[in-house]
């Protein structure tokens, strides 16, 4: 029983969407797919969350928030000096160019398939995901 708390703890998402109805959608999705999901409707809560849960292993972040630009808060993250991957899910077009050269950050673009975050919430959980992110650049 210990065993599959602990599990569940090192599978903690914080998801940070200022639509009511798609955050809900992440959270029962992954919820349902066994991972812990922390939700905040906004780039403060957001940071808040993130604070007081250390352990958390991947961010999934809008780049529309009210009070601050998911843009801003990914620099604000970068300034932590944390090494927890984020995955940009946003319709804006230039979510390649905010992501482009950041090893900690993936992007899909809105609207998607739930099954394709749950392929690219797999890899970046993995163990190895930095190791598999070099061989990728080394090929292309």
């Amino acid at each position: 029983m210990l065993e599959a708390a602990h599990a569940k703890d090192a599978n903690k998402i914080l998801a940070i969407e200022d639509d009511p109805e798609v955050l809900a959608l992440y959270k029962s999705f992954l919820q349902k797919k066994g991972y812990e999901v922390l939700s905040a409707a906004g780039a403060l809560e957001g940071m808040s969350l993130l604070q007081s849960n250390p352990d958390t292993r991947l961010i999934l972040l809008d780049l529309n928030l009210p009070g601050m630009s998911g843009e801003e808060w990914i620099a604000w993250y970068l300034q932590q000096g944390k090494r927890t991957p984020v995955v940009v899910a946003s319709g804006k077009g230039d979510i390649l160019t905010i992501t482009k050269g950041n090893n900690m950050t993936a992007a899909l673009t809105k609207p998607f398939h739930m099954e394709e975050l749950q392929e690219l919430i797999e890899v970046l959980l993995a163990d190895d995901w930095h190791d598999q992110v070099s061989v990728d650049k080394k090929t292309h």
